[in-house]
């Protein structure tokens, strides 16, 4: 879904000293796409291929924003290895990301860590019991 450009704008983005830790990329990912989404909209779309820009430019504001939010994220996962799951907020940040595959991780780390999650994705008895990952197209 993003180009090598993007990718590489967004882990200079992330490896710089202004992050640290998963509260903190993640904030500066929302305040990067905010500002960036007001003021130079034509880098945005330099970020993602051509067929998926498309399919974004066809969404609502919001949800347009909140699809390119998921693709950053799981680049910065991507980017970091996929690391083991070590607290709350990157599982937060791995659930945003809207992939599958990650959103299972931080359920998994949920079951484990049910003092740590919010009461509804603490596991009540089975898997079943925790949101389903919405259908991504960023998988």
């Amino acid at each position: 879904m993003l180009t090598p450009k993007g990718r590489e704008e967004i882990l200079n983005l992330i490896e710089s000293d202004l992050v640290d830790g998963w509260d903190e990329a993640d904030r500066a990912l929302r305040n990067v796409l905010r500002m960036l989404l007001t003021l130079r909209p034509d880098l945005v779309k330099l970020y993602f291929v051509p067929a998926a820009w498309q399919r974004i430019a066809d969404l609502e504001r919001r949800q347009a924003a909140a699809v390119i939010l998921a693709a950053m994220k799981a680049a910065v996962v991507e980017a970091n290895a996929v690391p083991p799951i070590a607290g709350w907020a990157q599982a937060r940040f791995y659930l945003d990301t809207r992939v599958t595959r990650f959103a299972d991780m931080a359920r998994d780390w949920c079951a484990a860590n049910p003092d740590a999650c919010p009461e509804r994705l603490r596991p009540s008895g089975s898997r079943r019991a925790l949101p389903a990952a919405s259908g991504s197209r960023l998988a």
